[in-house]
C-alpha cells in the first residue's frame, strides 16, 4: 500500500509544481508568451509530463485564477470574522485596494486583452471551470454579506459582484477608460460599492 500513496503524493507534488510555476510564468509574461515548454522547464518536468495533469495551458491557467480568488476570499473571511461591526468598511476598503494591488490581480490588469480570451476559450472549452469560479465569486459575497449582518434581499450579492467588476474594468481595460482618470474612477467605484453595502 506504501508505494501507492507515495505515487500519489507525488502525483499531487507534481502537480502542485505545476501550478505554482505557471502561477509566476503567468505574473511575470502573461499567457501567451508562457508556453507548456516554459512551465514545464521552470517545474525541473519533461514536456510530456504537462498532459498527466492538464489538458491544456488555459486548463492550467483557469486553476490559478480559480485559486488565487479562493485564497483572496478566505482572507477577506478571516478579516470580517476579526474586524469590529464600526471597523468593517474601511477594513474591507483597504482589503480591497490590496486585493487589486497584489501581484495575482496585477498580472490579470496588465494582461486584461489575454484574460479575456482566456474567458472566451473557457466558455466554449471548459463551461465548467468558469461556472466554477462565478458560482464561488456569488456564494462568497453572499457568505461574506452574512457575516456584515447584512438582508441579502436588500444588500444583494449579485449587486456586490457587479460592482467588484466594474473595479475591474475601471483598472485594467485600456480601450474605454480615459487613462488619467482611472485612480479617480476606481475610488469613486470603490465608494459607490462600500456606500451599497454599508450605506452612506
Amino acid at each position: 500500500m506504501a508505494p501507492k500513496i507515495l505515487n500519489e503524493q507525488n502525483r499531487i507534488a507534481q502537480r502542485e509544481k505545476l501550478l505554482a510555476k505557471g502561477r509566476e510564468l503567468l505574473n511575470a509574461f502573461g499567457i501567451r508568451k508562457t508556453s507548456i515548454e516554459d512551465i514545464t522547464r521552470a517545474a525541473g518536468m519533461a514536456k510530456g509530463s504537462f498532459y498527466l495533469y492538464f489538458k491544456s495551458k488555459e486548463e492550467l491557467f483557469l486553476e490559478i485564477i480559480n485559486r488565487f480568488h479562493k485564497e483572496w476570499f478566505m482572507v477577506a473571511e478571516k478579516l470580517v470574522q476579526d474586524t469590529p461591526v464600526e471597523m468593517i468598511r474601511e477594513k474591507i476598503k483597504g482589503f480591497i485596494i490590496k486585493m487589486f494591488n497584489s501581484p495575482d490581480y496585477l498580472s490579470v490588469f496588465k494582461y486584461h486583452d489575454e484574460m479575456m480570451e482566456l474567458i472566451k476559450y473557457a466558455a466554449v472549452n471548459e463551461p465548467g471551470s468558469l461556472q466554477d469560479l462565478l458560482v464561488l465569486e456569488h456564494e462568497t459575497y453572499a457568505h461574506l454579506l452574512r457575516l456584515c449582518g447584512k438582508d441579502l434581499e436588500k444588500v444583494k450579492p449579485g449587486v456586490v459582484h457587479n460592482y467588484v467588476h466594474l473595479l475591474y474594468v475601471a483598472v485594467a481595460d485600456k480601450d474605454i477608460m480615459v487613462e488619467a482618470y482611472k485612480s479617480e474612477t476606481f475610488s469613486a467605484a470603490l465608494e459607490g460599492l462600500l456606500n451599497y453595502i454599508f450605506g452612506e
